[in-house]
């Protein structure tokens, strides 16, 4: 379980609860949340420092305890309680470089001079707000030294702690703005876009800041909070956002509910179990939880809850099951599975002639956070025929721009993980080794080799973007999406696997010389395609992804 720990100040406790509420509204992992209240820590030994008349919060130091408090082990995280998150902090974990000691937003920032929201005199120092936000490798050996009697030492300064001084800095990890967006300093566009807030010059909370930006973000999860604990709104079934056949019947249940007596009709309740039943029954997808394949979940251990597989079932009238349960289920019944990981699954799904639907990461959209997921029938990605007439409409909201060709001096090669050759049945470093050859018989360019990277790399430190900056003349691949990346930004693409880039790429390698490039409209074209190819959460929560994949699939 993942502890997020809140600085919390006595000044200000509703912005602390408001931060907590923000985050387990959107967690699809279990999260213990624990307030670092200053009299609770001294109550049990960990804290004895000398009141800090001059420190802003009452959390100034405490939160240097987080290592000692989660004993040295695992993955914690730390947040100023003037936060609130914005999507599910499972999120947060996928960008950190687990290597790192710790990870965090490296602003370049220097607060204007004055008093602070609280009273406080503003102050500015060298990586200011680097420690309002920090995901903590608690087992990190530098991260040792950070002791209880370290952090209650007079003579260790705030200075010291704030700027992480027992580390170096290749073992910091760098973490987008989106993680610690300053409110008032980051603009969106230019900036990106947030996933969590940090009002730090100011929030709602306070009277002479309740007009300050994402005001209303901040008040809809005060509401929320407030709504949790006192229960005091009213949610109706229209409020809910669920599929037309669930909002159906859980009016029935509700209807049976206000009539227990059965007053106005003794058959509200029979007909009601009749409805759930037929509802269970008559179920359009069984979405896969395990990768076994045998007929046996793993160990027979409880599975980790997939919420994007959660979110396409939501939508589309599906159910969960375990491979042992496609044993006894009629072929004519998809199945939807998320990870190449399920390849067993589908192979043998191939086999026996019964339809899946596979959701991964989607082509475009995803610079900073993983949005968008597509979803493909009987494939691992997109392989329908092109649509001349595709609208445009979900292409220009992903914000992505087409770029025209430019031309280069290298090629670069960019394998997949072996993970994802497995499926085929191809090995890494040969494919790597030959693939290097084939080139190499037709043109001396230099080739540079791109692997596969955690994710945190390939959205911050170096990403697919950069990587095609670098004078390069054609980009060269299996069947990664990264395909479909080098199309958008002006360089022909050669595949050797399959791919939903295909249509538009080389797959001759004696041409890498002279590569064809479609023009901008085409692959503008192909990207909307592709858009309508993958789906937000919520888009597979309301049933969108359901409806467009059903509409898109009987159209041939």
């Amino acid at each position: 379980m993942l502890t997020v720990y809140i600085g919390w100040d006595s000044r200000e406790p509703i912005a602390a609860e408001v931060c907590r509420h923000s985050i387990l509204q959107h967690a699809s992992i279990p999260v213990n949340i624990v307030m670092l209240k200053q009299q609770e820590l001294r109550d049990k030994k960990y804290y004895w420092r000398d009141i800090d008349k001059l420190a802003s919060t009452e959390f100034t130091f405490t939160r240097f305890l987080v290592p000692a408090l989660n004993d040295y082990q695992g993955t914690a995280i730390f947040m100023d309680s003037d936060m609130v998150l914005l999507t599910d902090i499972a999120e947060l974990l996928e960008e950190v470089d687990p290597k790192k000691a710790i990870s965090c937003v490296q602003h370049d920032y220097t607060p204007p001079p004055g008093i602070k929201m609280d009273g406080q005199q503003q102050l500015a120092y060298p990586r200011k707000n680097w420690s309002s936000m920090v995901v903590w490798n608690c087992a990190h050996p530098d991260n040792k030294k950070v002791t209880l009697d370290q952090v209650n030492d007079p003579e260790v300064t705030g200075a010291y702690l704030h700027r992480f001084s027992w580390l170096k800095d290749k073992d910091i990890g760098l973490l987008g703005p989106q993680w610690n967006w300053l409110v008032g300093w980051y603009k969106e566009g230019r900036d990106g876009f947030p996933s969590l807030l940090h009002y730090t010059e100011g929030g709602p909370w306070f009277p002479n800041h309740q007009n300050c930006e994402y005001a209303d973000v901040w008040n809809r999860y005060h509401d929320g909070y407030i709504d949790s604990k006192n229960d005091a709104k009213v949610v109706t079934i229209q409020d809910l956002t669920i599929p037309e056949h669930l909002r159906s019947l859980l009016t029935d249940v509700v209807q049976s509910a206000q009539d227990p007596f059965t007053i106005y009709s003794n058959r509200i309740f029979q007909n009601c179990l009749h409805k759930f039943a037929k509802t269970m029954q008559n179920y359009k997808v069984v979405g896969i939880i395990d990768a076994g394949g045998e007929g046996e979940l793993k160990g027979g251990k409880e599975l980790k809850m997939d919420a994007i597989l959660e979110n396409f079932l939501s939508g589309s009238h599906g159910v969960f099951a375990g491979s042992k349960n496609l044993l006894n289920l009629d072929v004519s019944i998809p199945i939807a599975i998320r990870g190449i990981a399920k390849k067993k699954v589908m192979h043998k799904a191939l086999e026996i002639g019964r339809d899946f639907y596979y959701i991964d990461t989607g082509y475009f959209g995803n610079a900073k956070t993983k949005r968008y997921h597509r979803i493909s029938k009987n494939s691992l990605q997109f392989n329908l025929p092109i649509k001349h007439d595709c609208p445009d409409d979900r292409f220009i909201k992903t914000g992505v721009t087409i770029k025209r060709k430019t031309p280069g001096k290298n090629i670069l090669l960019c394998p997949p993980s072996q993970k994802a050759l497995t499926y085929w049945g191809v090995d890494l470093k040969e494919w790597i080794e030959s693939t290097t050859q084939k080139i190499a018989k037709h043109t001396d360019r230099p080739i540079i080799i791109r692997e596969k990277q955690n994710r945190h790399i390939r959205t911050n430190d170096d990403t697919m973007e950069m990587a095609l900056s670098r004078d390069i003349h054609c980009m060269v691949t299996y069947n990664s999406i990264a395909a479909v990346e080098s199309l958008i930004n002006g360089k022909p693409v050669f595949t050797m696997g399959p791919n939903a880039a295909e249509p538009l790429a080389n797959t001759d390698l004696s041409r890498i010389e002279s590569p064809l490039m479609p023009t901008v409209d085409r692959i503008r074209e192909f990207c909307c395609n592709l858009a309508y190819a993958q789906f937000t959460p919520e888009e597979m929560i309301n049933g969108t992804a359901w409806s467009i994949l059903q509409e898109t699939n009987s159209s041939l």
